[in-house]
């Protein structure tokens, strides 16, 4: 359900900063427009997924399995291995079309190590990702990544947090503004009502330091420009920020300073909104 207000809007200085393994790579008072505080949910409570093994080529064994018991679909996991780059992606089975399924499982690999052709085109890297299944069934599919990745002259590696949530059915990536939309998100973002996901009081505070030096319209653009599909455009860089949706609640990541762990991510309650 995608949710829409009128935010007031505050700029302040500067941009976003990233550090790292890169590439070319306000506040606002919403208690006008959020008629109450945003609960958000503290843990993801992940589907724990049973072990199944296979192998393929370009892959090693699968890490898990999460099988949707009513419509017996499931996603196991493979691995891409190229020199020093390591990245898991799902694989999914039985689809009831087989071309369907096999236009799904191409898109979820290329989605997967499209990354490594970003962070690898100039200066080589050790690049590792690891990837969980959030949820699977018939219609959907949200895979999360995590990784480091690390240049030859870097002093430390960069921590690396991608999504991908694809329809099933008419095998496309969905992002952003298929949950909520961009500008309102940015709104709650410069917002009192803000929750970081598993952040502690004293990070919580130099996350909210560092959002003070961005506005609302850059935050918009960030959010605008996240998720998958990647642009086609020749200079395009790879998103800055990921989301996905799980039991009522939106994630979604902003690039933070390397102190700060490269990025972060911000929960908003989405139930009954």
């Amino acid at each position: 359900m995608k949710h829409t207000y009128r935010l007031p809007v505050l700029v302040f200085a500067s941009a976003l900063s990233m550090f790292g393994c890169t590439k070319k790579h306000e506040e606002v008072d919403l208690s006008g427009i959020h008629g109450t505080t945003a609960a958000v949910r503290e843990t993801m409570a992940p589907t724990t997924a049973a072990v199944e093994v296979t192998t393929a080529p370009e892959t090693k064994d699968s890490a898990q399995t999460l099988p949707d018991s009513s419509a017996n679909v499931s996603a196991r996991i493979e691995t891409f291995k190229e020199d020093n780059v390591s990245i898991e992606y799902p694989v999914v089975s039985n689809l009831t079309d087989s071309k369907i399924q096999e236009g799904v499982n191409e898109l979820l690999r290329s989605n997967a190590i499209a990354i490594k052709d970003y962070y690898t085109a100039e200066d080589p890297v050790t690049l590792d990702v690891t990837c969980k299944v959030i949820s699977v069934d018939r219609s959907r599919l949200t895979a999360v990544y995590k990784g480091t990745c690390k240049t030859e002259s870097a002093a430390y590696p960069t921590n690396i947090f991608y999504t991908n949530t694809l329809d099933l059915k008419q095998v496309k990536s969905l992002g952003f503004n298929d949950y909520s939309d961009a500008y309102t998100m940015a709104g709650y973002l410069m917002s009192d009502d803000v929750r970081f996901y598993q952040s502690t009081p004293d990070l919580t505070q130099a996350l909210l330091a560092h959002r003070a030096a961005s506005s609302i319209e850059e935050y918009t653009k960030l959010f605008n420009q996240a998720d998958f599909p990647l642009s086609s455009a020749p200079d395009a860089l790879f998103p800055e920020s990921f989301s996905y949706t799980h039991e009522g609640t939106l994630y979604f990541s902003i690039p933070v300073p390397h102190a700060l762990g490269d990025y972060a991510i911000v929960t908003f309650d989405i139930d009954g909104k």
